[in-house]
């Protein structure tokens, strides 16, 4: 499956590598604490780009990269995420687990680096479970965004008539953003889509833009 390696395509690897450089240099001094105001300012930039923060700025996203890089090189299929799970309860389950643990670590003054703990997990899961699995099911920061992304003015879209049925996009998407309908034809669920652009990467009749 070829992929079109656009200007896009190289200005979101190396936005990833920045802010995972930032992140990385914030842990070391520690001081990731100063991660939060990124991630907030992600949150109000949905509202208009929908989830840019994942596809562009988050350090778990990034990290991901060369894990599915090498798997795909190897030949290693990873598992698909268990049904039980598949229930969007769960994923803001996760969001209150850590808004609680967030709220006890401030007021017993617990010195523990929360934020780190999740990108670790999430690396973890990844190396067993499918890239979606975290994305779509268990991300707290991902629950959080696909609230905020609702009314978002910027979206990646099919244009369903032109669309052949090839389910290219579907087979790359990390977050199973992409439904087959009833036409066979493909729609992008707006919440779930991470704006990484790598649909449009391996779309061969170029009908999927980022448009209002």
């Amino acid at each position: 499956m070829k992929k079109k390696i656009t200007k896009k395509t190289i200005v979101r690897g190396l936005s990833q590598l920045f802010f995972l450089g930032l992140f990385t240099a914030l842990l070391a001094h520690k001081r990731l604490q100063l991660w939060m105001p990124v991630f907030a300012a992600g949150v109000l930039l949905s509202l208009i780009f929908n989830r840019f923060y994942c596809g562009w700025m988050c350090p778990m996203g990034t990290l991901f990269r060369p894990i599915n890089w090498l798997y795909s090189k190897l030949g290693i299929k990873r598992l698909k995420t268990p049904g039980i799970l598949q229930n969007n309860i769960f994923r803001f389950f996760t969001l209150m687990l850590l808004a609680a643990g967030v709220i006890l670590t401030l007021k017993f003054k617990i010195k523990v680096n929360i934020l780190l703990y999740i990108v670790l997990l999430s690396v973890i899961v990844t190396l067993f479970f499918e890239e979606s699995f975290w994305h779509k099911h268990l991300c707290p920061y991902g629950a959080l965004l696909s609230l905020s992304a609702r009314p978002s003015v910027l979206s990646v879209k099919i244009q369903e008539d032109n669309c052949i049925s090839c389910g290219r996009c579907q087979g790359v998407c990390p977050s199973d953003a992409i439904v087959t309908l009833e036409s066979k034809k493909r729609r992008i669920v707006k919440k779930e889509c991470l704006v990484c652009f790598k649909c449009q990467e391996v779309c061969p009749v170029d009908v999927i833009q980022y448009r209002s």
